[in-house]
């Protein structure tokens, strides 16, 4: 296995220091589920849509702040009835091109599915460039073929997985975390909630009873 830190490479996320809380928390709520088929969910709507029972959907984007050098992610992890699992926000070294962010943003959330021990996961972004790419394998021989690798080797390690690409009205609540990184320390996570300026974004798109 891949040394976290090793495989983050310059672009260092220090997600294993924020990985226990939400294991131990997913070993209570997981729960055996047929796999479903390694393709684009039923992604392209407005709406944020809730993954099948028993599943968990993995949201996740990047903001850049070009006045202060600095880029960030926003990721959150949310079950069948839009429930917060955990979600994170942080500050990262800007990276060239926004393209970039969308991968780095991709792989950290790969990384992190896999270190909180999450077996099966929609992993949703509103890059199509990026959601397209991952699902047809097609960036191995780019300029960011380190970071598809990566993202491809952590995923696999699932029992089940497909990435999904989403509008961004349907992809808020990243938004909204990785734009509030630019307030916050370089990461901050939180467990089973999110502020209540995020919390309106989770509301608006949770599922109707």
């Amino acid at each position: 296995m891949v040394p976290l830190v090793k495989a983050l490479k310059e672009e260092v996320l220090p997600l294993i220091h924020v990985v226990l809380e939400p294991k131990r928390f997913l070993s209570l709520h997981q729960q055996p589920v047929s796999t479903f088929p390694r393709q684009q969910a039923r992604a392209k709507e407005a709406k944020w849509i809730p993954p099948d029972l028993h599943s968990f959907k993995t949201n996740f984007d990047g903001a850049m702040f070009t006045d202060t050098g600095k880029a960030s992610l926003g990721v959150v992890i949310q079950d069948h009835a839009g429930e917060i699992i955990t979600a994170f926000s942080e500050k990262i070294p800007q990276p060239p091109s926004v393209t970039y962010l969308e991968l780095l943003a991709a792989r950290g959330v790969a990384i992190f599915v896999h270190k909180v021990g999450l077996q099966d996961s929609i992993l949703e972004g509103d890059s199509e460039i990026v959601i397209n790419s991952l699902q047809k394998g097609d960036m191995f021989q780019s300029a960011y073929g380190h970071l598809f690798k990566d993202t491809l080797f952590y995923v696999h390690s699932l029992r089940s997985f497909s990435f999904s690409h989403s509008y961004r009205k349907g992809n808020s609540v990243p938004d909204a975390l990785a734009k509030k990184a630019s307030f916050c320390s370089n990461l901050t996570v939180w467990m089973e909630y999110v502020p209540s300026d995020i919390n309106t974004f989770v509301l608006a798109d949770k599922p109707s009873s």
